[in-house]
């Protein structure tokens, strides 16, 4: 990798691309980072690569072992399934709150990211659009608290890391996202609720199709080979 040049946000700078390589898992679930070997490619010192590791820590993406470093975490089934049960609760609360008291300019900006994520060519722009617009749809609640616990539950950048770039299924989950924008312009609290609660099932759905073809293809590699996200075994705890 080309050495950093120093700018005034060098934190942001070595955070971005650490951030990509967890995103499509370089190095693989299980591995561990080492601060010195990191800092040392992209020529940089030590503080800002912790820095970027220790953000994504609190973003799910790594986790960190006391005398042991950073690692890698896999995506397993059962955190699949939990994460997309706790959004699926916060989801349905932020809309019934939201409707309580409907703000046209959010509504405008809803149907905005809507439009965007529809528009999106790229894996990239999709995640951003999509991204958006679910945590535009919980920031329509007016909790600052409950948003917050929203973006800790990281289920989208979980979906990003699953699906490695590509973006089967986006087609029919930005039709989802347009059945919840015109539920919630017609202040209509069931349709919301029900829209919601179908789109949930289906990144749900694709979540963890997506996984165990994962899994599938992982079957016949080398036993050195970089070890799956996904746990089959696990689909039980739907």
């Amino acid at each position: 990798m080309t050495k950093l040049q120093p700018q005034v946000n060098l934190n942001e700078r070595v955070y971005e691309p650490l951030r990509q390589r967890m995103l499509t898992r370089h190095p693989g679930p299980g591995a561990k980072l080492s601060l010195h070997e990191l800092a040392a490619e992209l020529g940089v010192s030590r503080s800002p690569v912790h820095h970027a590791l220790t953000r994504l820590v609190s973003k799910g993406l790594l986790s960190v072992k006391a005398r042991r470093g950073y690692f890698v975490t896999p995506v397993t089934a059962t955190h699949l399934v939990d994460s997309y049960e706790v959004r699926g609760a916060l989801e349905l609360h932020a809309a019934a709150k939201a409707l309580q008291h409907p703000d046209p300019a959010l509504l405008a900006r809803l149907r905005a990211l809507m439009e965007q994520s529809e528009q999106a060519i790229s894996h990239s722009d999709w995640d951003t659009a999509n991204a958006a617009f679910h945590e535009c749809r919980v920031d329509m609640a007016g909790n600052a608290l409950l948003s917050c616990v929203y973006r800790q539950l990281s289920v989208n950048l979980m979906m990003q890391v699953i699906r490695g770039g590509k973006l089967e299924g986006s087609e029919h989950l930005a039709r989802e996202h347009r059945a919840i924008v015109e539920a919630f312009e017609a202040d209509d609290l069931p349709a919301a609720e029900a829209a919601i609660t179908a789109h949930i099932a289906s990144d749900k759905q694709i979540a963890l199709a997506t996984a165990t073809q994962l899994s599938q293809n992982f079957i016949g590699r080398p036993a050195s080979a970089t070890p799956p996200d996904f746990v089959t075994s696990q689909v039980s705890c739907m």
